[in-house]
């Protein structure tokens, strides 16, 4: 598989972090000798060389004064106790490293084989991260063993690269702002720093990816500031480090640069700024309306598959546009403020701490949620530079949160035919009698033209790598490297949701249902008139108020209006949900159990509303379509088109659409070759 991108606090105390000219913690006071008392006896000649008189108070016991098998033995014991001290960190840096390196040959497929395996990795970082922390001082001795700052900042680095990993099995994102919170405290206290001073190639590159990897979670987490900031100092750092060191990969790491500005010009740019130049707050991620869900549902979405093999698609770390828009609207909100995960100045407390987080990794099975750090004071208070998060305390919506996560998601990137169908197969494994697989085809079309097709007539292209040269003409090669409607058939004995964004979506189209399961395939427009760096059809689903700005040209709007405009999409939801709620087909009436597919369908229909009055949309072939087609005739319902109309007003966009006709209908489905 080729997933996201895996390429790496927690109270640290830090020398470095004392004001200048004072020690990080208080020296104590050497043990000096009293002096003698004096005596009324008068200076003689002949008493000068004698002994002190007896009488003479004695002198307290000193350090030097103690005797010195005593105290050699004392000695040896604190120079065996700090010997082992030393080989219990150096046994814990080695095993953590060994298990760390070990993540990357777990299958991806089947949690019981990668779970125990992550689980140990936890533990042992747990203890790696309290031992260095405990024993700070003794570590960073040059006699003892010479802990540099870097290497510390390299396991911190580890723990947030262990955290983003687990993410990407789990798709939980309370592990994606847990790696934020260490990747962010690497930064405040810039633990890579001195790259330069020692001209160390090596440390550069780790500050590089580092760097990189905390792009990546800042991207996942919509943290537009943090990522412009980390662009602008990834930037001069790859110009030092071309210029210093004069590497061989000075270019690939310039590449990395551009990739990651314009991914990130895609992802921010369609969103309005305000008159001030800040970006618009939107949502993403899934916020459940209230009196949407009649009862708590059994049915749900257990198992995503994300498929993208857009070569031309702007893309970073192996995830393009439409890939990274589909994983977003697959996550819930979560309730953790991903900036909050370090207190803030104001709310640190007046001891002379630094912000930071828990001493302790947690594991998967203690963490449930983080919450906002507290300040408290270390139990060394001359050492204080740890910042406990403690778990969140239970609600009745982080219950309900437990019990219906998000589903589970492979993220293939350009992958080949038998990868598609061996994650596929397995997801079909994974998931109970009451659970859905969703699978979200994004590719460039491949449409066959063969009389004898059997119902292999083309639908999206797969890559091609490891077939070595092509002996076969290129109908048999499309024929080969394509994923058919027939090819998924066979997952259809449980519930499939299909959506699929291509030029050949419409080949998925009336998909023989064999086995009377549910089963609903999304298809976007085979055609757009109008150009976006990704599927607009996508970009709908994704946030359907971002979209309509990017499809209307809006690139500013006050945040009273924003908020005034957000207000109404979410009243424009409520409705189409109000009619979809009374479809018939009871098969598909499953799907709406689940709170990702209702949101997903309800989008759907708004696509065709939005879309269906645009001035350039004006062809069947720019409208999406459904199988069984069940909402053609709800995009047209007229307080559905009112709902739209106050929007558009509301934007002041009226010339780019048609406000006195109605909607054109979805093209007709055409036959696909395959039998029912």
């Amino acid at each position: 598989m080729s997933a996201v991108s895996e390429k790496e606090p927690v109270g640290v105390a830090d020398p470095a972090q004392a004001p200048e000219g004072q020690s990080p913690i208080p020296l104590a006071e050497p043990a000096t000798t009293a002096p003698a008392p004096a005596t009324d006896t008068p200076p003689n000649d002949d008493t000068t060389n004698k002994p002190a008189p007896q009488q003479q108070q004695e002198q307290p016991l000193t350090a030097d004064s103690v005797p010195t098998d005593a105290k050699r033995e004392a000695d040896l014991q604190s120079a065996e106790r700090d010997k082992e001290t030393v080989e219990e960190f150096q046994y814990l840096l080695e095993k953590s490293q060994h298990l760390f390196s070990g993540l990357s040959d777990l299958p991806e497929i089947g949690s019981k084989y990668w779970q125990p395996h992550f689980q140990r990795t936890f533990e042992v970082y747990t203890k790696l991260w309290k031992f260095q922390n405990q024993h700070r001082l003794l570590l960073e001795n040059p006699v003892h063993y010479g802990l540099k700052r870097w290497e510390v900042g390299e396991i911190a680095s580890k723990i947030g690269q262990l955290y983003y990993r687990y993410y990407l099995r789990t798709s939980e994102t309370n592990y994606l702002h847990e790696a934020f919170v260490f990747y962010d405290a690497i930064r405040e206290r810039n633990y890579f720093r001195g790259e330069l001073s020692m001209k160390n190639s090596a440390l550069m590159i780790k500050k590089l990816r580092y760097y990189a990897r905390f792009i990546v979670v800042c991207l996942q987490m919509n943290s537009t500031g943090m990522m412009l900031q980390l662009l602008e100092e990834v930037k001069s750092l790859v110009e030092v480090y071309a210029t210093v060191f004069n590497p061989v990969d000075k270019m690939e790491w310039a590449l990395v640069v551009k990739e990651m500005a314009l991914f990130m010009q895609a992802v921010c740019g369609p969103v309005p700024v305000d008159d001030a130049g800040v970006t618009l707050p939107a949502s993403y991620r899934l916020v459940p309306r209230r009196g949407r869900v009649e009862k708590e549902p059994k049915f749900r979405l257990q198992e995503a598959l994300v498929v993208g093999n857009r070569p031309t698609q702007i893309k970073f770390s192996e995830l393009t546009l439409d890939m990274y828009y589909v994983l977003q609207m697959l996550e819930r909100e979560s309730s953790v403020n991903p900036m909050g995960a370090a207190p803030s100045e104001g709310a640190v407390s007046a001891e002379p701490s630094a912000t930071g987080i828990s001493e302790s990794v947690r594991s998967p099975d203690m963490l449930e949620s983080a919450s906002s750090a507290a300040q408290e004071p270390n139990a060394d208070a001359t050492r204080s530079d740890s910042t406990e998060i403690k778990p969140k305390e239970k609600t009745e919506d982080t219950d309900r949160a437990t019990r219906r996560p998000n589903p589970h998601k492979y993220v293939l990137y350009q992958p080949t035919v038998s990868q598609v169908l061996v994650y596929l197969a397995n997801a079909f494994r994974e998931i109970g009698d009451q659970g859905c697989v969703l699978l979200y085809l994004s590719s460039d079309g491949s449409r066959i033209d063969s009389e004898t097709s059997h119902g292999y007539i083309g639908g999206i292209a797969t890559s091609r790598r490891g077939q070595g040269d092509s002996t076969h003409d290129r109908t048999t090669d499309l024929l080969i490297n394509t994923v058919h409607p027939a090819d998924l058939v066979p997952f259809t004995r449980k519930p499939l949701f299909l959506i699929v964004e291509s030029s050949c979506s419409s080949t998925y189209s009336n998909m023989p249902n064999l086995f009377n399961q549910p089963m609903l395939a999304l298809l976007s427009p085979t055609m757009y008139p109008i150009h976006m760096n990704s599927g607009i059809y996508t970009f709908f689903l994704h946030s359907p108020l971002v979209a309509f700005c990017a499809l209307s040209q809006i690139t500013t709007m006050d945040a009273i209006r924003w908020a005034h405009v957000d207000r109404l999409f979410g009243e424009f939801e409520d409705c189409v949900w109000e009619f979809v709620s009374q479809v018939s087909d009871t098969r598909v009436r499953r799907f709406f159990g689940d709170d990702f597919l209702r949101q997903i369908v309800v989008r759907h229909v708004v696509c065709c509303v939005v879309l269906g009055m645009h001035r350039e949309f004006t062809r069947k072939e720019h409208l999406p379509q459904a199988s069984p087609e069940l909402f053609a005739q709800i995009a047209e319902e007229a307080e559905l088109i009112r709902k739209a109309r106050a929007i558009i007003d509301e934007c002041g966009v009226a010339e780019m659409y048609r406000l006195e006709e109605s909607i054109g209908s979805p093209a007709p489905v055409t036959d696909t070759g395959l039998s029912t």
